[in-house]
């Protein structure tokens, strides 16, 4: 038998066209590259330099901030004393990291691990004295080690895997001598990161949803602060949006950014939003707009809260407005205003008059002067451009989305706005709008408590997160029949595996209401017909023996136990399989239940007329398994109130789509 090591497949592209036999040739060039790139931001960075400034571009964007510039540190970790990483390391990270963010565009905190990773590697490559063209998967074993050591389990876990992606990027653009076909030996799923355990169906806490799940009293607290909390609150504006996150189940990154509108009506009389999906660590790409069909039940709840935040968000859309036309600050304030601003002036224009004293920013860039025959300290109206310009960010007018019919949506065209505050909150620069940002909802969650203990009269809630409702109604939406499809379609996301990480109904729970279900005359099946002919007194424990676990199959559910056996009937779920069964009344599903049935119809339609042609036959289980099918589905359309279905018509009708 032999014993080599499996080879990995890569999932790195090079980065270099065409690669040398010299390795230090690639290395070159692979700098080269990097310094060809002209990313937005980073015009004034120096390569040279130990810390880079970056002033715009995706980063910035992403940060979850309004932040007018961000660093990138290459350094040492601080547990390896955070020295300069220096010489070819240094080189090496600073390319990858250009190279890294104009390929694939990762979120800020990626970037900066996948630095700290590269410190790992270069500080125990160093210590023997070797370079980079010697690294082995020793040394990569060596700073894995050393990771887990030094973080928490969640956060290790992420470090090894860019450990694996920066010998991906040696591998695929021969920077050295070994091929490593890196992944860390110790490498372990941590449990937090959505790992799926196991429970006895008997034991108590089957029925005990994931921390994940937020409890019901978030959900009560909520609508009685909606109710209660006056309209002109100064939290009012985060009561709203909220209760949207709490409706929407949406990304933070898609309703902070959620185009300015009213819910719309489609053909088929569905109420909708229009959206942009965007993930943070996408980073600024644009988007194709979609729309989001909203429940009927929070349809009017809905309507009324976008009608306030219109109105709380008036001003600041009018402010964004004139920034727009400008493209500068809103200096409407600054027109009839003398050109001495004492601090009465000042005050007049909701300034605070602080701004004037000796240790503040305006007098230590030259801007405030004494008058000769007052005595009293002034600013000009230069000094004030000055002063309310501090804090503008130009990045903010450029266009946020643009949809696939090439519309530019700018600050003005946002729902949820806000005006700069300063001071931790205690004044506000009405002249300058900014979008809403996480670290404004995250300071408003500290204050919560007080609220609901004046509003609702509890000490406390439970901690959350607006990311806990998208995981709460996925899982709601699951537990409810939903299909994995629609889950991932409903929530944007690209991916149907990832919807997975969000449905926290445990196996162990889908099989007790699976159960039930069969039991009540809920669900159809084989399984359903032969409880139906058995004594109550023994369905119990039939149902007990038969229902171990349920899998989604698209157009119903597999109850077959493979952890016991695997599949015999591996693709024939609906060719009365004795494990198949489906939930009745799922209209969910009934799309794929039609759609499954015309092609299974259509195929039939095949095998009959081959049968009567001159054509060497087939065997005749292919005509069987499809009336099986057929049969099957049939079944199921009528369990979903479908009388009558013409497969030709559909089939026609999904073409002409």
């Amino acid at each position: 038998m032999s014993t080599e090591k499996v080879l990995r497949k890569s999932k790195i592209i090079p980065f270099l066209t065409s690669l040398q036999i010299d390795r230090q040739v690639n290395f070159n060039n692979l700098i080269s590259k990097a310094k060809l790139l002209k990313l937005d931001g980073f015009q004034l960075i120096q390569w040279n330099e130990e810390v880079w400034e970056i002033t715009g571009g995706r980063l910035l964007q992403q940060s979850g901030r309004n932040s007018l510039s961000i660093t990138m540190n290459f350094s040492y970790p601080p547990k390896l004393d955070g020295e300069r990483i220096g010489g070819d390391w240094e080189q090496l990270a600073k390319a990858l990291f250009l190279l890294r963010l104009h390929a694939k565009q990762q979120n800020l905190s990626n970037q900066r691990g996948f630095i700290t990773v590269v410190g790992y590697i270069a500080y125990f490559v160093n210590q023997r004295r070797a370079s980079i063209y010697d690294i082995t998967r020793y040394d990569m074993e060596r700073a894995c080690d050393e990771i887990s050591k030094d973080y928490s389990e969640s956060s290790a876990y992420n470090f090894h895997k860019l450990a694996a992606e920066f010998a991906g990027h040696l591998d695929a653009n021969g920077l050295c001598k070994n091929y490593l076909n890196y992944k860390y030996s110790k490498q372990k799923r941590p449990e937090s990161a959505n790992a799926v355990g196991t429970k006895r169906l008997d034991d108590p806490d089957t029925l005990v949803t994931n921390e994940r799940v937020l409890a019901p009293v978030v959900f009560k607290v909520l609508g009685q602060l909606y109710q209660n909390v006056p309209k002109d609150h100064k939290y009012r504006f985060y009561i709203l949006l909220l209760t949207f996150f709490a409706c929407t189940g949406r990304r933070f990154s898609e309703l902070s950014l959620l185009p300015d509108q009213k819910i719309e009506i489609d053909k088929d009389d569905l109420a909708y939003l229009e959206y942009f999906p965007r993930k943070v660590s996408k980073g600024n790409t644009f988007t194709p707009k979609k729309k989001l069909h909203l429940p009927s039940q929070i349809v009017d709840l809905l309507k009324d809260v976008i009608s306030e935040i219109q109105y709380l968000t008036k001003d600041c859309r009018d402010t964004a407005l004139e920034m727009h036309r400008s493209q500068d600050i809103d200096g409407r304030l600054l027109e009839n205003c003398p050109e001495q601003m004492f601090s009465k002036d000042l005050e007049r224009l909701n300034i605070s008059k602080t701004i004037l004293n000796k240790n503040s920013r305006l007098f230590r860039e030259g801007f405030v002067f004494k008058d000769e025959k007052s005595g009293q300290l002034y600013t000009t109206i230069q000094g004030l451009k000055q002063y309310c310009r501090h804090n503008f960010n130009p990045q903010s007018l450029r266009a946020i989305h643009i949809d696939q019919f090439g519309k530019s949506y700018f600050l003005h065209d946002l729902m949820f706005l806000r005006s700069y505050t300063m001071s931790s909150g205690k004044s506000v620069a009405y002249w300058l709008t900014v979008e809403c940002s996480h670290s404004m909802l995250t300071t408003f969650l500290r204050y919560i408590d007080d609220l609901v203990a004046e509003y609702v009269g509890l000490e406390d809630i439970p901690e959350f997160t607006t990311h806990d409702f998208r995981h709460t109604l996925n899982t709601m939406l699951d537990e409810g029949g939903l299909s994995d499809l629609l889950q991932t379609e409903w929530f944007g996301r690209s991916n149907p595996q990832d919807t997975k990480a969000y449905q926290h109904t445990s196996p162990e729970k889908k099989a007790l209401i699976i159960r039930e279900q069969l039991k009540n005359g809920e669900a159809g099946g084989i399984l359903a017909e032969q409880i139906l002919n058995l004594p109550i007194g023994i369905q119990d424990a039939v149902l007990q023996a038969r229902i171990q676990a349920v899998h989604d199959v698209g157009t119903g559910l597999c109850i077959h136990n493979f952890s016991q056996l695997p599949c015999e009937r591996h693709l024939q779920c609906s060719a009365d399989c004795k494990d198949y069964v489906w939930v009745k009344d799922d209209k969910q599903r009934l799309e794929e239940q039609k759609r499954i049935l015309a092609i299974t119809v259509q195929a039939q339609e095949a095998v009959q007329r081959q049968k009567l042609s001159n054509r060497m036959k087939k065997s005749l289980d292919w005509e069987l398994h499809n009336n099986k099918k057929i049969n099957v589905l049939s079944k199921q359309l009528k369990d979903n109130g479908v009388i009558e279905f013409d497969p030709k018509a559909y089939l026609e009708e999904l073409s002409n789509v």
